[in-house]
Formats: C-alpha cells, structure tokens, sequence
C-alpha cells in the first residue's frame, strides 16, 4: 500500500496493522489524529468500526475490499482488487456522502439484521476458521435461543407487529433502491424451520429469501423494535446485541468517503 501511495505522490503515510482485537485501539488512535484521509483495507464489519471511530473527528473514509463479503467496497469501487480500487481513485479523487443507519449509537453501512438469524454468525465463523469444536458448541446456544423471544417492531400507524427478524438495508446496498434515496429498506421476516433461519444468517439478508412469501418489504426512515429478551443483531456482518429496545434512525450523511470520480 505504501508502495501505491508513493507512486501517486503521497509520502509519510502511517500504517495500522493489527488483528480483529487490536482494531478499535488503532482506530481511537487514528482518530485522535488530525488525519486528512483514513483508507481502510478490511471486511465491512472492519469498515464499519473505523468510520464509527472518526465519524465525528470528520476524516474522509477510502474503505478497500480486504474481508470476505466486501458488499460495502464493491458498491462504492466494483469488483475489483483493493490496489485497483486505490489507483483509480487516486487517479480521480471525488468525495461522496454516504447514507447509513444508527442503532444505539452504533452506525452501519451494509444492513443490520434484528433477531434469531444474527445468533448464527458466531458459528459461522467459526466453522469458516476451521473451528468445528467451537462451531458446533456455538451452533448448540444459537439453536437453543433461536425462537426464545419474536421482534416486535413499529415502523408506522398502519405497519407493526412481530417476527422473528427484521432486516434494515442502506440504500447502497439495497437491489430495489438507488443510493441517493433517503430511506432504509426495511424487511419483515416470518420463517417457519430451523433451516429457515440458518439460511437467512448465510445470505446476509441479501439472498433469495427477498422474493419469499415470508418476506414483507418497506421503506422507512425509522423503526422501533422491543422484545421480552435482549435483542441479538448483527451490523454489517458483526455481532451485537442490543437491549430489549432499541429506534434504528436513517443516517443521511453518515461518513464522507473518497471513490473514483467516474464511480
């Protein structure tokens, strides 16, 4: 990487590197710096921690493919390697405002995913590390816990009730919207199996399921949700959980990111 800044005439760049537990400590840091420009080589849920770290501090945000799903840099750059996505950016630089959501304080870029089908990305990942002993005994819980409480949700007057998840898409990412609307889209989701639900943790809310019967599709600005138990939720592909409520907001300006002029 510093090789492709220098080539573009941009020297005394400081690097970063660490695992997933070393990464919030390098963005506190980052962001306590007076940092023009903050290029992010990682996942979306990587992504997501460092423009959560300096959207206040206001550095423009370039977040390069360097993950699994990378459904974030493939909508801003298109399918191609980090290094192509740099030069041609550094070629023509041009600033785009990002929409986004919130939820409890925490922004996300990609969707956050309410209820049973977030319980199954720890198992996920760890039968992707090749941890099946870890996988298994994760998969155990999530199964356990899977249908212990529904999400109720309010998302206005006329649309309200219960399911067992609720998906939030941003408008980058969504197949139905273009990036400039101002709305999430929001999807309700009834399932009827265990596989069911499984299936909905491996498509990250992105798959087939959307033309499913089970699946009811709306767009918002806002949606409350409440449940009896704490709400599990994944962000842009990392787990959380919340409380047993939470108000997801859409973000219209959320972060300043830098992409090709022609993007």
């Amino acid at each position: 990487m510093l090789a492709e800044l220098e080539s573009a005439g941009i020297v005394g760049a400081k690097i970063w590197c660490g695992e997933a537990d070393q990464t919030e400590r390098a963005f506190a840091e980052a962001a306590k710096t007076k940092l023009d420009l903050l290029i992010v080589l990682g996942g979306d849920g990587t992504i997501r921690t460092a423009a959560q770290a300096c959207a206040e501090a206001g550095p423009y945000i370039m977040p390069l493919p360097g993950g699994t799903m990378n459904m974030l840099p493939r909508a801003l750059y298109g399918d191609v390697s980090w290094q192509e996505a740099l030069r041609n950016t550094l070629a023509v630089p041009s600033v785009k405002a990002l929409s986004g959501g919130r939820v409890a304080d925490k922004l996300f870029f990609v969707a956050a995913i309410l209820g049973a089908p977030s319980l199954w990305v720890e198992p996920r990942e760890a039968t992707r590390e090749g941890d099946f002993v870890g996988s298994l005994e994760k998969g155990s819980v999530a199964f356990q816990k899977m249908f212990e409480a529904k999400v109720q949700y309010l998302i206005s007057e006329k649309i309200s009730g219960e399911a067992e998840a609720l998906a939030l898409i941003c408008p980058l990412i969504s197949e139905e919207m273009s990036d400039s609307d101002q709305a999430l889209e929001a999807a309700v989701i009834d399932v009827e199996s265990a596989s069911e639900v499984v299936g909905l943790a491996t498509t990250a809310a992105f798959g087939e399921w959307r033309h499913n019967e089970n699946v009811f599709l709306t767009r918002t600005k806002r949606v409350g949700v409440e449940s009896s138990k704490d709400i599990p939720a994944i962000l842009d592909g990392e787990r959380v959980n919340l409380r047993r409520s939470a108000q997801i907001d859409f973000v219209s300006k959320a972060v300043k990111v830098i992409v090709a002029g022609n993007n």
